[in-house]
């Protein structure tokens, strides 16, 4: 499994927790533990929770949607696990 695959499934695995149990983490908290758990930017930098967390949680979406092939329902759960600072979530469903 590529390093970028290890980083989706984490993130999905985590949503599914969350949606499971009603909730959410900012973005921010997600970079904070990708970085806990030693995954790093294609760059080998930390995660800030900036564009590069985003883009990589909407990739997820799309990966678990339409690369696995597991639609809507299941891509749901990320994008509505991870809210942006401002309480939104910005995510294609």
């Amino acid at each position: 499994m590529t390093e970028m695959n290890k980083k989706k499934l984490y993130i999905w695995r985590l949503a599914r927790f969350l949606h499971s149990h009603g909730m959410t983490t900012p973005v921010e908290q997600l970079a904070a533990h990708l970085n806990h758990n030693g995954f790093e930017t294609e760059k080998g930098e930390e995660y800030k929770g900036g564009r590069g967390t985003h883009k990589l949680v909407r990739e997820t979406v799309i990966w678990v949607r339409d690369h696995l092939g597991l639609g809507e329902e299941e891509s749901g759960s990320i994008s509505l696990a991870y809210p942006n600072a401002e309480g939104e979530f910005p995510y294609e469903k």
